[in-house]
C-alpha cells in the first residue's frame, strides 16, 4: 500500500537507515528513501504520478513527505503545505484541511519530527518508540521490516480481533507498536513524543430541516465528487446498492468509468449495476471473481490490511484490473455508517427467528458504558464460541480488558449529551481500523483512493444530523431524488425495492416477502453452486466447507494451532470448531475467517511470540 516510512534518532548524529523498510515494499511501487543522520524520511507511491510528494525548504533545514490528497490546497502540494505550517507555526490551518492524507516533517535545526494524520486517520501511521528512537510507517509490514521493531503479537489486540474483527484506539496487532490517533500532530524530539489534536470528532445538530438538509447534501455530494474526480482516468466501484449509486448520480457527466464484481456473470446485482451505469451513460466493466480464486490473494490482502480482518478478499483479485487503467478509484464506502446510520443502536423486530432492523433508535441508558457499545457492535463469533476457545484462566481478562479499552476510547462520546454518537465514534475515531475498511486498503494497493463520504462538506452535514435522522436513512433517500429521480426509483439490490421507498414501507415489504418465502411462494435467486452468492461476493460458510483448497488450508491450520494460540487459546477446542464447520455440524464462519487471517499474518509477518 502507498504511504510513508522513516526513522528518528534521539541522537541527531546517529545514522538513520530505512533501507530494510524500503526493501520490504512490492516492486510494483515507486519508492524513495535514503540513509541520513538524525532522521530519514521515505515514501512509496504508484508509478506514473500517484499521490505522493516531497518538499525541502530553501535553506535545507526542513524536509517533508506526504501521501494522499488535500483537495483545497491548489497552490502548493501536500508536502509543501505541511512543511509551511510547521516552519511558520501555522498548524491551526490544519483544522480546515479537506483531504485524506498522512505526512511527516523533519526540522533538522531543532532535531524535531512531526507526524500528521488526517481528521479520521483514513491514512494510518504506526510508530515504534524505544530509548528516544522512533520508527514509523503507514503499513505495519513495512514497519516491522526494520530490525529494531520486535515481531511479537499483542495479546490484547488479538482478543479485539477475534471478538470485534478490528482493533480500537492506539492498539495494533504488534506489541509495542501504536497507531497515531486521528486528527493528530505527533511531535518527536529529544524530550520524547507528544500528541496534539488539531481536530476532534464532535457532533453539533444543525438548525436545518430534513428537506433543507437533503438539498444541502445533494449539493455537497456534487461538490465532493467534482473535487475528487479532477483529471482523467477516474473509476467508480459500482454495486447494485445505494452508496456507490449516490456517487455516480452526483458525478459530472461521463467523468467516471464503472467497475462491478460478482462471482458469476448472470448475478442479479451485477445486472442492476450495468443498468445503473447505462442510466448515466457511464462506461461499465464486469469483473467476475470465482470464489475459489480468493484464497490465492489472502496473504497479500493481509499485508495490505496490516493484519486486520480482510472484509473483502475478492477485491484483491479484481482491483489490479482497475489499477491498470484508472488513476483513482472512487467508492461509496462510509456513506452507510455515517449518513445512513448503519451501526447506530436501532430497534429490531424478530418474527419466527428472523430479525429485521427497524429505522428507529432503541432506548439507551442515560449514561451507557463501553460495554454497551461493545456488545452491540461486536462482529466476531458468538460469545459462547469465544468462551469455548479461550483458555479458562484467560477469559476474565479477555472480556474485562476489552470493555475497559472501549470505556477509555469512547469516553468523549459516552459522556456527552447524546451518547448515541458513541456508536459512530467506535467506527470513526480511527476509520482505517474498521473491519469494513480493509477493502479500501486493497484499493490503495493499485491506485489512489477517493471516498466522498469523508469530504469535509459532506461530513459536516453528517455531523449536523441528529442520530434519529441518520438511523432512518430518509435524508439520503431525499438527496438521491434531487440528484436523480430515475436512480432513486431503481431497485436496491439488497432489498429489491425502490431505493427511495420510505423506510417503513420497505420494512412492510421485507416482512411480506419473508412470509411468502416461508410459504414457498417466493423463491430466492438460483446460483451456480453452494459456494456462490446472489450478492456480489461468495457464500463463505459453504466456501470454507466445500471448496477443496480452502478445506485443505483449514486442515493445515488445524495442524499448526500451537503456533497461533499465543497462550490465549485452548487449541483442542479450536480444532474441534474447525472440524464442526468442515463436517457441517455447526457454522463457525467468523471464527474460521479470523483463523485464516491470523495464520496468514503470523506467516507473512514472521510473528514469533506474544508479549
Amino acid at each position: 500500500m502507498i504511504g510513508l516510512f522513516g526513522i528518528f534518532r534521539a541522537d541527531p548524529e546517529a545514522p538513520a537507515d530505512p533501507t530494510s523498510m524500503a526493501k520490504s515494499l512490492a516492486k510494483n511501487f515507486s519508492v524513495e528513501s535514503e540513509e541520513a543522520r538524525g532522521a530519514a524520511l521515505g515514501r512509496v507511491w504508484h508509478p506514473g504520478g500517484g499521490e505522493s510528494s516531497r518538499a525541502c525548504s530553501s535553506d535545507g533545514n526542513f524536509q517533508a513527505v506526504a501521501s494522499g490528497k488535500i483537495f483545497d490546497s491548489p497552490n502548493e502540494d501536500e508536502a509543501a503545505f505541511l512543511l509551511r505550517v510547521v516552519r511558520d507555526n501555522k498548524t491551526e490551518e490544519l483544522a480546515a484541511v479537506n483531504g485524506q492524507f498522512c505526512g511527516a516533517v523533519y526540522d533538522r535545526r531543532a532535531h524535531r519530527l512531526v507526524l500528521f494524520t488526517d481528521r479520521l486517520a483514513t491514512f494510518p501511521l504506526h510508530i515504534f518508540e524505544r530509548n528516544g528512537d522512533v520508527v514509523f510507517a503507514t503499513q505495519l509490514h513495512t514497519l516491522i521490516a526494520h530490525p529494531e521493531v520486535p515481531k511479537r503479537a499483542d495479546q490484547s489486540a488479538i482478543a479485539q480481533l477475534f471478538t470485534m474483527q478490528r482493533t480500537i484506539g492506539a492498539f495494533t496487532p504488534i506489541a509495542g507498536v501504536s497507531a497515531v490517533p486521528a486528527g493528530c500532530l505527533l511531535t518527536v524530539d529529544r524530550a520524547g513524543s507528544q500528541e496534539k489534536r488539531y481536530w476532534n470528532l464532535a457532533w453539533k445538530v444543525s438548525s436545518k430541516s430534513r428537506e433543507e438538509t437533503a438539498d444541502a447534501l445533494a449539493l455537497a455530494l456534487r461538490n465532493a465528487v467534482a473535487r475528487q474526480t479532477e483529471g482523467e482516468k477516474n473509476a467508480l466501484l459500482l454495486s447494485g446498492g445505494v452508496d456507490s449509486r449516490l456517487v455516480l448520480a452526483a458525478a459530472p457527466e461521463r467523468r467516471l468509468s464503472c467497475w462491478t464484481t460478482a462471482s458469476y456473470d448472470t448475478n442479479p446485482e451485477l445486472e442492476k449495476a450495468r443498468r445503473i451505469a447505462a442510466m448515466f451513460g457511464a462506461e461499465h466493466h464486469t469483473l467476475v471473481v470465482s470464489p475459489q480464486d480468493t484464497l490465492s490473494v489472502l496473504e497479500q490482502t493481509v499485508i495490505e490490511s496490516s493484519g486486520l480482518y480482510p472484509a473483502s478478499t475478492p477485491m484483491s483479485v479484481f482491483l489490479p484490473s482497475v489499477g491498470k487503467v484508472a488513476r483513482a478509484a472512487l467508492t461509496g464506502h462510509g456513506l452507510d455508517y455515517t449518513l445512513r446510520g448503519y451501526y447506530l443502536p436501532a430497534r429490531f423486530l424478530e418474527i419466527a427467528g428472523s430479525r429485521t432492523r427497524l429505522p428507529i433508535l432503541r432506548n439507551l441508558a442515560k449514561r451507557p458504558r463501553g460495554k454497551d457499545v461493545f456488545e452491540n457492535l461486536r462482529q466476531g463469533p458468538p460469545r459462547s464460541v469465544i468462551d469455548r476457545i479461550v483458555r479458562r484462566d484467560k477469559r476474565d481478562q479477555w472480556w474485562s480488558g476489552q470493555e475497559a479499552a472501549m470505556d477509555a476510547v469512547l469516553a468523549p462520546w459516552l459522556e456527552s449529551d447524546d451518547p448515541y454518537n458513541a456508536w459512530d465514534g467506535f467506527l470513526l475515531h480511527a476509520v482505517s481500523k474498521h473491519y469494513a475498511f480493509t477493502g479500501m486498503m486493497a484499493v490503495r494497493a493499485v491506485c489512489d483512493l477517493r471516498m466522498p463520504a469523508f469530504d469535509n462538506e459532506v461530513f459536516e452535514l453528517y455531523l449536523g444530523m441528529p442520530p434519529a435522522w441518520r438511523c432512518s436513512g430518509r435524508v439520503v433517500q431525499l438527496a438521491m431524488r434531487r440528484l436523480s429521480r430515475e436512480a432513486a426509483r431503481f431497485p436496491n439490490a439488497n432489498t429489491e425495492f425502490p431505493a427511495d421507498l420510505h423506510p417503513w414501507l420497505e420494512i412492510a415489504g421485507l416482512l411480506g416477502r419473508a412470509a411468502l418465502r416461508k410459504l414457498g411462494l417466493n423463491k430466492r435467486p438460483r446460483v451456480p453452486g453452494s459456494i456462490y452468492s446472489a450478492g456480489s461476493w461468495q457464500n463463505i460458510p459453504a466456501l470454507y466447507r466445500d471448496e477443496p483448497a480452502h478445506r485443505k488450508r483449514f486442515q493445515e491450520i488445524r495442524g499448526r494451532l500451537d503456533f497461533l494460540a499465543f497462550d490465549l487459546f485452548d487449541t483442542d477446542a479450536v480444532a474441534l470448531c474447525i472440524d464442526e464447520h468442515l463436517d457441517g455440524s455447526a457454522n463457525h464462519t467468523k471464527l474460521l475467517r479470523q483463523l485464516l487471517t491470523q495464520d496468514a499474518w503470523v506467516r507473512e509477518f514472521a510473528i514469533t511470540a506474544a508479549a
